[in-house]
């Protein structure tokens, strides 16, 4: 009972936090919820997300981008990239490299870089995201940052958009492949009402995050999961 009630809270946190910004639920549920109980991780904790952004686009449906579909679509060669590069080198010597480009990336959001959202930026942020998410578990930063410049309601409607896509495509390959069977499920419904009450919860905490505080935000979680990567892939050493 004491695992299912922090798991709960943890998950709550979580989606507060993401509700009020746009992403960071797996960023800071996912190492807690695999210290807990393993089986929380992956399905679950994928399944808890895609909740989450179901939710997301139902309250704010209205600013979806209909140039997402680049993001989408540079999905593929991220998710190529990030597998080739997992055959020859371990995961953990990627996520300190791959934690550095994300701060660098941070970096130059703070100074003003134009990271607007067109075509080509999308692209190459779906891309990144793609290897960043397949390679050290952190997709949400380079989609993020692109539209870190818009008001909190679009970047938070065109990230959940985005991540109802991975999250679907993801809990596809999980079944597919035998890794989401009963208890996966039933860990799943475990969650869920961490999920609705972090949503619920996210709804007065993202009126502060819209007073012109988005791009701080989207800055500070990005910050936070880059540098989680880096301490994370040298503690694999």
């Amino acid at each position: 009972m004491l695992t299912l009630a922090v798991a709960t809270l943890v998950v709550a946190v979580a989606c507060a936090i993401h509700g009020a910004v746009g992403f960071g639920v797996n960023l800071l549920a996912v190492p807690v919820l695999a210290v807990l109980d393993p089986v929380f991780v992956p399905g679950p904790a994928v399944a808890a997300g895609l909740v989450l952004s179901l939710l997301m686009v139902v309250r704010e449906p209205a600013s979806v981008d209909p140039q997402l579909g680049w993001a989408v679509v540079g999905l593929v060669p991220g998710n190529a990239l990030a597998l080739l590069l997992l055959a020859a080198v371990p995961s953990s010597e990627l996520a300190v490299p791959t934690g550095i480009l994300v701060l660098l990336a941070v970096v130059l959001s703070a100074v003003r870089l134009d990271l607007t959202p067109s075509r080509v930026s999308l692209a190459v942020a779906g891309t990144a995201s793609g290897f960043m998410a397949t390679a050290a578990a952190i997709g949400g930063p380079p989609l993020a940052l692109v539209y870190a410049g818009d008001h909190g309601s679009r970047l938070r409607s065109n990230l959940s958009a985005f991540f109802i896509v991975t999250g679907a495509v993801s809990l596809l390959v999980l079944l597919v492949s035998g890794h989401f069977g009963a208890d996966a499920f039933k860990a799943s419904a475990v969650l869920l009402p961490g999920v609705v009450l972090g949503f619920l919860l996210s709804g007065p905490i993202r009126g502060v995050v819209d007073r012109g505080h988005t791009r701080g935000a989207v800055l500070t979680l990005s910050a936070v999961a880059g540098t989680l990567a880096i301490v994370q892939g040298l503690a694999a050493r």
